[in-house]
């Protein structure tokens, strides 16, 4: 039996009942509160045995979790912040693309302030130069040199204009450039870096492909 040393956010309790729930399983500890347990757990949860919980408590995400002993995942609370920002932006950029693609909701920043119709339009655009900078594979490294930048922001704006999505789309100027600013700070810096950006915090909004 080995825990994790110098932690001591942790409550230790008993399953009380288990039931199966998909590949997993869903617990009732002796304190009547329940708990979802992951199928990659190497011990069966069942009445009895000895459940530890790593976190601040009710209310707050359970970052640790052992079975008699035996660890299921474990995370330190700055691996807990890296895992929350992960789950809700996404890893990178292909992660926020592919939830934009996949009809899910994305965090983003609000550009427009003009509605959602207007947003939506934005966003739109925002996806699919994103899109083509992915598939480019830019070195985001050397857009810090004017010539650089000017000269992948000339292409990106080629193909952009002949992308059907976005031509359909009657973009104004102003559009455009929003949505190739939120694109090229998804791509440079990735969603997590964005969405957490203090100067943004009152800017943060969902956006989905699937408008309603």
């Amino acid at each position: 039996m080995t825990y994790p040393q110098n932690d001591e956010q942790f409550k230790d309790q008993y399953i009380f009942t288990v039931e199966p729930s998909g590949e997993g399983w869903f617990a009732t500890m002796s304190d009547g509160w329940s708990f979802y347990i992951p199928p990659e757990s190497s011990v069966t949860p069942e009445p009895g045995v000895k459940i530890r919980m790593y976190g601040k408590g009710i209310g707050f995400s359970v970052r640790g979790l052992f079975l008699n002993g035996v660890k299921v995942y474990y995370r330190t609370d700055l691996e807990e912040k890296e895992h929350q920002e992960i789950e809700l932006y996404g890893a990178d950029a292909a992660a926020w693309l592919k939830r934009w693609d996949d009809g899910n909701t994305c965090w983003t920043i609000e550009m427009g302030g003009l509605g959602p119709g207007y947003e939506q339009c934005i966003h739109i655009t925002c996806a699919e130069i994103l899109r083509c900078m992915l598939a480019k594979q830019y070195d985001a490294g050397n857009w810090s040199t004017t010539e650089s930048w000017e000269r992948d922001r000339e292409e990106i704006e080629t193909m952009s204009h002949e992308n059907k999505t976005i031509k359909n789309l009657g973009l104004s100027g102003a559009q455009w450039g929003a949505a190739l600013q939120i694109a090229a700070n998804l791509y440079l810096d990735g969603p997590r870096k964005l969405m957490t950006d203090e100067r943004l915090k009152d800017r943060l909004i969902q956006v989905s492909r699937a408008f309603p």
